[in-house]
């Protein structure tokens, strides 16, 4: 078990608790910077990463962003020894996760763990939890909410809209974790299959769009001075973070088992920020296993 997530079981490659336990990416990979990412866990047949906000999983239409598919096959094709020691054939991930989320990304290393995780996952058999702060309440309060909206891909602009005629099946369940005096709240949403843009579409329909989501009517990031009113220091005029506030925080390759459940804690920015709203810890619910 690291600091970083776990995987509760026996894992034919146990995970090291050290910073040396990570996959690099040498630039142009990901950006201009090399980024190293930590492993999560890891069996002989898949491998969990640490993905930060700001990089691609996968190659999608609406992105523009370098993926981690490709960088990691990249690798393996010209033999980097860290990830040949791994025993993969190759790198396929799991399931599509925007690139401006940060959280667990799950990829098979070989044909067959591909084609049965993406199969468990096409059957809704896992299970995630992703995490995520909203300004405002939805309509009466509620803690807890549902939406069942089919989602459309827009036909121009890169989001989903709700679509009863022509939309594709998706539900999230929604439960508010923490609130604040001033408004913000931390919820996690539940899924065990979703679709591009699933948690946000569905946040947005329901009155609670996530934090600086501006393209489903998040509200902006609050400045470094909105969240410390009495400091005077230069450069609080300043957003307290730019992305989105919202995180996968757990992925259960088999839903219901929590011997197939990897974690990841929040980037630390985002941690900063809900320590700066006085939100509770975002570990509170997801980390120790509460429901």
């Amino acid at each position: 078990m690291s600091n970083r997530g776990y995987f509760v079981s026996n894992p034919l490659v146990p995970e090291k608790s050290n910073k040396k336990n990570a996959v690099g990416f040498p630039p142009p990979l990901l950006g201009d910077a090399p980024m190293r990412l930590p492993v999560l866990a890891e069996t002989a047949d898949w491998l969990a990463l640490e993905k930060p906000a700001g990089v691609g999983l996968r190659a999608y239409p609406w992105d523009s962003e370098l993926d981690l598919d490709a960088a990691l096959n990249m690798q393996l094709q010209a033999g980097k020894p860290e990830l040949v020691r791994r025993g993969a054939t190759l790198f396929g991930s799991i399931y599509y996760l925007d690139p401006a989320i940060s959280g667990v990304a799950v990829f098979a290393k070989n044909r067959d763990a591909l084609a049965d995780l993406r199969n468990r996952f096409g059957s809704g058999e896992c299970t995630f939890r992703f995490q995520f702060v909203a300004a405002g309440q939805p309509v009466g309060g509620a803690s807890e909410l549902r939406s069942d909206a089919p989602l459309l891909p827009h036909n121009v602009k890169p989001k989903m809209i709700p679509s009863t005629a022509k939309g594709k099946k998706a539900f999230t369940e929604f439960r508010r974790i923490a609130e604040s005096p001033k408004g913000w709240a931390l919820w996690e949403a539940k899924v065990d299959f979703f679709r591009p843009h699933q948690v946000r579409a569905h946040a947005a329909v329901l009155a609670i769009p996530v934090l600086g989501d501006t393209l489903y009517g998040g509200a902006e990031v609050p400045t470094q001075r909105e969240l410390h009113p009495k400091k005077q220091r230069s450069g609080l005029n300043l957003p307290a973070f730019h992305g989105l506030a919202l995180h996968l925080a757990e992925v259960a390759l088999i839903s219901g088992d929590p011997e197939a459940t990897i974690v990841c804690e929040p980037p630390k920015h985002l941690r900063l920020l809900l320590r700066r709203m006085g939100l509770a810890n975002i570990e509170h619910s997801t980390l120790n296993g509460e429901s």
